[in-house]
């Protein structure tokens, strides 16, 4: 959009091809999941793809091996096959027949009892036509483990038993009012504000609703690539400083980290 003259005799960087692995694995899980797929040209010929072949994957702690099951375009591996611990390490391995190889290394948190707690409070509206409604907000609260460093994700989802809309129950998405993503720095120990949540309207031909609070207490690597994702600045803007995404990868690209989970359930009606 500022290109003022043709540039030639323009020497184009060699591709770098790289395995871009993603993975987040939790005690709470059955199944765990990691990707595995190739990063792309951004110079010279974009559809000229350099195919993988044949991908194999393992995931270790200190005293096991197994390989990951295929899926369609994805690998796996279940509880019973290698359990996801609090407080252990794992190391994820994958090579390509291609050649490229990347590892990770990742710590499941500490589970803890965060001591979730909810304050609700309802605001009235009239409308200029006389038409009135009211919204309840839900700001949620936590209790920070002294002596330690703690990285957190904050959702939650409202649960509406209501006959009418044919699935039992159905489940809002609540949109949160600040940040996901937040640490302890300067609240160690302390009473912490997590979020906020408006809720829903509650119609009348509900049977139950209720809400789901959670907070996931997860490693730094977690929390600096989904923070790292908010700021990411991709390329609208040409004048705009990079701001590349956090990884984790050895010999590749992506992430490969951990979280535990604390909730909270109310019942609304």
């Amino acid at each position: 959009m500022s290109c003022e003259k043709e540039a030639k005799n323009v020497t184009i960087p060699e591709f770098d091809h790289k395995l871009v692995v993603t993975s987040f694995i939790s005690p709470y899980d059955s199944v765990s999941y990691v990707t595995v797929e190739s990063n792309e040209r951004i110079y010279g010929d974009l559809s000229n793809r350099v195919p993988l072949g044949e991908i194999n994957a393992t995931i270790s702690d200190d005293s096991k091996r197994i390989a990951l099951e295929k899926g369609d375009n994805y690998f796996y591996f279940r509880r019973k096959n290698m359990a996801v611990q609090e407080g252990k390490k794992y190391t994820l391995e994958v090579s390509a027949a291609s050649g490229l190889k990347a590892d990770a290394m990742c710590t499941i948190p500490l589970s803890r009892d965060l001591k979730i707690s909810a304050d609700t409070s309802r605001t009235y509206f009239t409308n200029p036509d006389g038409w009135k409604s009211s919204e309840l907000k839900i700001k949620v609260y936590l209790e920070d483990p002294a002596g330690e460093k703690n990285y957190y994700r904050f959702t939650a989802r409202q649960l509406d038993y209501n006959p009418f809309y044919g699935s039992y129950p159905i489940i809002w998405d609540l949109y949160n009012q600040e940040k996901l993503w937040f640490t302890d720095e300067g609240y160690d120990g302390k009473r912490i504000y997590a979020n906020s949540a408006p809720c829903p309207s509650i119609s009348n031909d509900s049977d139950s609703v209720k809400v789901v609070i959670y907070i996931l207490n997860t490693n730094k690597e977690y929390f600096l690539y989904h923070k790292s994702l908010e700021e990411y600045s991709g390329g609208d803007n040409p004048f705009s400083e990079a701001s590349p995404v956090f990884s984790n990868i050895n010999g590749g690209i992506g992430i490969f980290a951990g979280y535990t989970v604390d909730s909270l359930v109310f019942r609304l009606k």
